[in-house]
Parts: structure tokens; sequence; C-alpha cells
């Protein structure tokens, strides 16, 4: 399940986002919702997740020949 984390430095006013549990380039659509809503952050950095695949699996089904 995918997760934000949000922190706001009350110093600087300074938003960080962490997108957690999604891998590859999913996160990057969940991003850009976020900065729609709150703007375009001044950093942006992927984490090792980001460069992982999906694991994505195939089923096969062998036909039943009649």
């Amino acid at each position: 399940m995918a997760e934000v984390d949000f922190t706001i430095d009350p110093a600087t006013g300074e938003l960080t986002m962490h997108v957690k549990g999604i891998a590859g380039t999913g996160c990057s659509e969940i991003a850009k919702m976020t900065s729609d809503l709150l703007g375009t952050p001044e950093h942006e950095w992927q984490t090792p997740e980001y460069y992982l695949r999906p694991q994505v699996r195939r089923q096969v089904q062998p036909r039943r020949e009649q």
C-alpha cells in the first residue's frame, strides 16, 4: 500500500514529501498529484524503490484440447 509522509520545517516552511510502498515510476504520479495541490518542490530525488521494477506475475493457462 502506498504511503506519503509530509514534514514541514516550522522555521523555513519547507515541505518534504516521501512516497513509500510503490516500486518503479508509479511514485512519480503520486508526487505529481501532490505537487499540483501544494506547489513545485525546491528539491526532488528518487529513493532506491524508484529504480525497482514492479513485479508482474504472468499467468499461463494451458489450452484444453477437445
